[in-house]
């Protein structure tokens, strides 16, 4: 019998949040923070969990790991501090899997249903190295499924201090899943605490 795929799901968090004033990770949006909304996005369909943050934030974020038991994590030494794609490698160094759902930590509305959507679409089709949502023309490149194929070109990125998510994406077999209508509101991101304050149930 074939080993059943497994899955990490990766919370990336490390970001500045100038825009914001405070760190985003911390906000609270329906009375949980915006760490939790984003572990709830990825856990149901998760084998692991992992949060890449700032190190200063490791410690202050464990009252809110209580019911995900994710492993805390900050950017590999050798790549600290190198956006999002420096974060996904961090995670897949961290656990070894066959695939990662990755999740920022800004959309507080993001639904599990997209995840499961998503990861359906990665397991029928082992062609692809990634799917990741599309909007009007807008890709999403932190919502969506890594395979364990893009670690190769994410260190090859990496070490030639490409950053952007987008490069990886035109290096890999990547499927851009359009969204729908009814489903872009789980896409909303808050870059402001104006933002925060007028965003809906």
């Amino acid at each position: 019998m074939d080993k059943p795929m497994s899955c990490v799901g990766v919370v990336i968090a490390g970001g500045k949040s100038r825009r914001f004033g405070s760190p985003k990770v911390f906000a609270e949006w329906n009375n949980k923070t915006f760490f939790e909304h984003s572990m709830n996005s990825i856990a149901p369909l998760s084998d692991n969990l992992i949060a890449v943050v700032r190190e200063e934030w490791i410690q202050a974020l464990q009252p809110y790991n209580i019911n995900y038991n994710a492993e805390i994590i900050t950017d590999i030494d050798s790549f600290k501090g190198n956006g999002p794609l420096a974060g996904i490698y961090s995670a897949m160094m961290q656990i070894k899997a066959d695939y990662y759902l990755v999740s920022p930590c800004d959309m507080p509305r993001m639904s599990s249903s997209m995840y499961e959507k998503w990861l359906k679409i990665a397991m029928d089709h082992p062609e692809y190295d990634c799917v990741v949502p599309l909007w009007e023309g807008k890709v999403y490149p932190l919502n969506g499924v890594y395979k364990r194929t893009c670690f190769p070109d994410i260190e090859t990125c990496l070490r030639n201090q490409t950053y952007k998510v987008l490069s990886l994406l035109k290096r890999k077999n990547t499927h851009y899943i359009e969204i729908s209508e009814d489903e872009e509101c789980f896409f909303h991101n808050v870059n402001t605490k104006e933002e925060l304050l007028n965003l809906t149930d």
